[in-house]
């Protein structure tokens, strides 16, 4: 049997695009946010769902408690985008540190 990624890869690369182009912002993730002009097709919102839900699963993604659907990109999110935060933020300090 083989697994078919298509309906998922429409939603997942939207969706850590979005919040990549936005962090550390929360931001509105829901199917309504990233496909407007297609909000009546039942089985592309299904897909939509169940990829929110696995990318919250695999910790791809953090919830905002605010919002039923803001999200945040986690640590695992943002090394799919070759971003290491805690090295970032080492660095950040290191610099602060010269500077004081």
């Amino acid at each position: 049997m083989n697994v078919s990624f298509i309906q998922f890869d429409e939603s997942a690369v939207v969706i850590l695009n979005v919040l990549a182009q936005h962090f550390p912002t929360p931001t509105e993730i829901g199917f309504n946010d990233i496909f407007p002009d297609i909000e009546s097709d039942v089985d592309k919102r299904s897909a939509h769902i169940g990829t929110l839900a696995f990318l919250r699963h695999e910790d791809l993604i953090a919830h905002d408690v605010g919002s039923a659907s803001s999200f945040i990109l986690t640590r695992k999110g943002l090394a799919l985008f070759n971003e290491d935060i805690f090295k970032h933020l080492k660095e950040q300090l290191n610099d602060d540190e010269n500077t004081i």
